[in-house]
Formats: structure tokens, C-alpha cells, sequence
């Protein structure tokens, strides 16, 4: 998985479940009653599968610094996620899609047989 669909994914996911969030503690801030309206339990799966796919993301990144073996920025993604519990997640993904290590494919040429 490439960088940029990696860091555009998550921090995508990331933006949807700050929204959905947003939007379903209005809705049971205003909600009449005990129960919360039916619209906000969408609104929270909604932020769940969101985070469901920042984490995807999140590993993704892992498995692609760890195959290009740019091991300081694996711990540096891998300790800002975790310390801080997928909360900061968002200024690890960033600096990884800003400064970090640009993506690399290894080509491997046949000889020609004359």
C-alpha cells in the first residue's frame, strides 16, 4: 500500500469520525427521553467504522516502514499511536505523510541473451 493512499485514508477516516461524532452527541444532547434517537447509534457506527479504518491505515503504514526498514519512523508512528491511544494518531500520520520516508519499489532487470 502506498503512502499516499495510506496517510489519505486515515487522516479522510479520521476527519468522517470527528464529524459523525460531533453530529451524534448533538443528537443526544437534544434528544428527548433516556434512549438515544435511532440517528445517532448511526452516527456512532459511523465513527466506529471510521476507526475501524484508521487503524487499517495505521497498520498499513506500519507494514511499509518496516519493509523499506525506516525503523526511527516505525517507532516514531508506532509510540505516538500507541502512548497516546489512537488519539494523537492524527499528528503521526501527518508527519509520516509530510516528512516521512518517500516510497521506494525495487526493480529487478533480466539480462538480455544475445
Amino acid at each position: 500500500m502506498s503512502k499516499s493512499i495510506t496517510t489519505r485514508w486515515f487522516i479522510g477516516a479520521w476527519i468522517v469520525a470527528l464529524l459523525a461524532g460531533i453530529v451524534a452527541g448533538v443528537m443526544v444532547r437534544n434528544a428527548a427521553g433516556t434512549s438515544p434517537p435511532p440517528s445517532a447509534v448511526i452516527a456512532y457506527l459511523i465513527a466506529v467504522a471510521a476507526g475501524i479504518v484508521m487503524f487499517v491505515m495505521w497498520i498499513g503504514a506500519l507494514i511499509k516502514l518496516g519493509s523499506q526498514r525506516a525503523w526511527g519512523w516505525f517507532v516514531a508512528v508506532l509510540l505516538i499511536y500507541v502512548l497516546s491511544l489512537g488519539i494523537l494518531g492524527i499528528v503521526a500520520m501527518l508527519a509520516y505523510a509530510i516528512a516521512g520516508p518517500k516510497d521506494t519499489t525495487e526493480v529487478v532487470m533480466r539480462p538480455t541473451v544475445t
